[in-house]
């Protein structure tokens, strides 16, 4: 249930510091990302975001031309088969792979779909009843209060964080994506999975307050596969809107309380630096 650690560089975070522990040396390894500023191209156009703060804490999204559909290469399905994803094109395959290596959920549109559709997406909560069909092929309809993602007629184009539609999801013609990234309102992307029976890695990962400062690792991560596996060129600005960052709240931990879960004392130095190499900020209180 520890957000932080559902996936391969979160458990990597963790098994750097427990290695030292045992006179193992070890480090996480940096990642080495391009510079977002450096990426940006205005040849197309993003659509028109609306987006309610109180629903959405971040969007990040950047649209990609020219990619080219095909199977994953072998290194990336063996790695989702040893993870438990099924294997479908290149296209959907990065988005799991990034959802799994980062721990931060993101999915891929058909670029000309969605604007087609109109080129507006709305950032709202859904009436009870509305139709809509996902990309599984299944026709549904909204029990009221779950975010949805619409168009300026209303017409439900994503069900956010848990799974996408078919009127607007990737397929063999597809030619131009929009790359996406989200951070919705926890309990909401947990009530509307519950009551859709739809427990995708995504809403599990998002009903859990997945850290939306992971989002722009997430989405310079996707562009670099992109465009190694696909050919496909960034083709947009990238659009980063983030409302009211969260603030992390300052925890106090006691060495009784260590002691109590632990069965162990440990010194005050060591405790400190095992925190310290979580990358967690510490400041001793004498």
């Amino acid at each position: 249930n520890r957000v932080d650690a559902m996936s391969i560089r979160g458990i990597a975070r963790e098994a750097a510091v427990i290695l030292n522990q045992y006179h193992l040396a070890s480090q996480l390894k940096p990642l080495k990302l391009k510079d977002k500023n450096k990426l940006e191209v205005d040849e197309l156009p993003l659509p028109k975001i609306n987006n309610d703060p109180k629903l959405c804490q971040r969007i990040m999204c950047v649209a990609l031309k020219g990619v080219r559909q095909k199977n994953s290469p072998k290194w990336l399905q063996k790695r989702l088969k040893q993870a438990g994803f099924q294997l479908h094109s290149n296209l959907i395959d990065i988005t799991n792979y990034i959802t799994h290596e980062l721990g931060h959920p993101c999915h891929v549109f058909d670029y000309d779909k969605i604007m087609s559709l109109g080129g507006v997406i709305n950032i709202t909560t859904a009436k009870e009843g509305k139709p809509f069909t996902t990309l599984d092929g299944i026709e549904r309809e909204t029990v009221g209060g779950e975010i949805v993602f619409t168009n300026e007629i209303g017409t439900i184009i994503d069900l956010p964080a848990i799974i996408g539609t078919a009127n607007s999801s990737v397929d063999n013609n597809t030619k131009n994506i929009l790359f996406w990234i989200e951070d919705l309102d926890a309990q909401k992307v947990r009530q509307a999975s519950i009551k859709h029976a739809i427990r995708t890695t995504a809403a599990q990962l998002n009903e859990k307050n997945v850290d939306p400062h992971l989002a722009e690792e997430a989405l310079l991560k996707g562009v670099e596969l992109y465009q190694k596996l696909t050919n496909a060129k960034v083709a947009s600005k990238i659009f980063d809107e983030f409302k009211n960052p969260r603030k992390v709240a300052p925890f106090e931990l006691k060495q009784q309380t260590l002691k109590n879960y632990l069965g162990i004392s440990l010194e005050t130095e060591q405790v400190e630096k095992i925190l310290s190499s979580l990358g967690c900020e510490v400041e001793v209180l004498t």
